[in-house]
């Protein structure tokens, strides 16, 4: 994004957010540096290479200049000489983003980065330390217990890969018994699915054009569903949200307005620290269509019974 591009985007976030304008730029510049890297295919294999390599990409971006001031697998400083953001009197919301975007990446771990000093506030430089996302010891300081059936990793959303109609509730179920804050988009009435995978507490959203029921929900306002995940990820800490029918809200609307809201949701998901899970039939959409799905999730392939 050019300077001046970037600039402009932020006066106009004030003139709407006012100050949630810097984390609506962090959250953009998460989601701009995870495209960086996944444009350009790349990952390193250990920090020592991440040191290496992060100044000759960053050289790139036309932000700043900057040196990695120290690393290791729990902190990694990151030093600003200069810094365009700053330049105009404001602290570096987008370049952090970008940084836990694209070390988020290259490491293949959820970083998140908070700007200890600023040249906007009279320092020096601009110094952005970044660290692990909550993993397991945050959660077990919260008394929660870990599922054991599942290895996955807050901060991310899986691609569920199945035939299975019910590919991806066993692992929800047992996500929300273990403490997870859970609700679902479901194609399947939800009341049997409550009582089948004991979900009682758990909020759902039914894709269905019959407008006596509270919580249906037409496929086509894929707007108004985005919100309403937003609005619980927003409000729920350790959450999880089970997407299952995208099939049906493909055919119901378009396969790019609905990768676009996959797109909106993983950003809110990386942010929140949360995990999404979207069960699909590979055989159901286009061999294209599958692949730009990975682009965005990581895959799992459950195995059978």
């Amino acid at each position: 994004m050019p300077g001046s591009a970037l600039v402009d985007l932020r006066e106009e976030l004030e003139l709407i957010e006012d100050k949630e304008a810097g984390e609506t730029l962090a959250r953009y510049g998460y989601r701009a540096g995870v495209g960086l890297i996944s444009v350009l295919d790349l990952r390193v294999k250990d920090i020592q290479e991440l040191k290496e390599v992060l100044p000759q990409i960053w050289s790139e971006t036309g932000l700043s200049r900057i040196n990695v001031r120290s690393a290791n697998e729990d902190e990694i400083i990151v030093e600003a000489e200069e810094s365009l953001e700053a330049l105009h009197g404001r602290t570096c919301d987008f370049a952090r983003g970008y940084l836990s975007g694209i070390i988020s990446s290259l490491l293949d771990r959820r970083y998140v980065a908070i700007e200890r000093e600023c040249l906007s506030k009279g320092k020096h430089g601009c110094v952005h330390v970044l660290t692990p996302a909550g993993e397991e010891t945050p959660k077990e300081a919260s008394g929660k217990k870990q599922p054991v059936s599942y290895e996955l990793e807050a901060g991310y959303s899986y691609i569920i890969e199945s035939e299975d109609p019910y590919a991806g509730f066993e692992m929800f179920s047992e996500l929300v018994t273990h403490g997870y804050k859970g609700m679902s988009i479901v194609r399947e009435y939800p009341e049997k699915l409550r009582e089948r995978y004991a979900l009682a507490d758990s909020p759902m959203l039914w894709l269905s054009y019959d407008r006596d029921v509270k919580y249906a929900r037409e496929p086509t306002n894929v707007p108004l569903i985005y919100s309403e995940v937003k609005a619980f990820l927003d409000n729920a800490t350790d959450g999880v949200v089970l997407i299952s029918g995208i099939e049906y809200l493909i055919s119901q609307s378009t396969f790019l307005k609905v990768l676009k809201f996959l797109q909106l949701l993983n950003e809110n998901v990386a942010v929140k620290d949360a995990v999404l899970l979207v069960p699909v039939s590979p055989q159901a959409l286009s061999t294209r269509e599958v692949k730009l799905l990975e682009r965005e999730m990581r895959v799992l392939q459950p195995s059978k019974p």
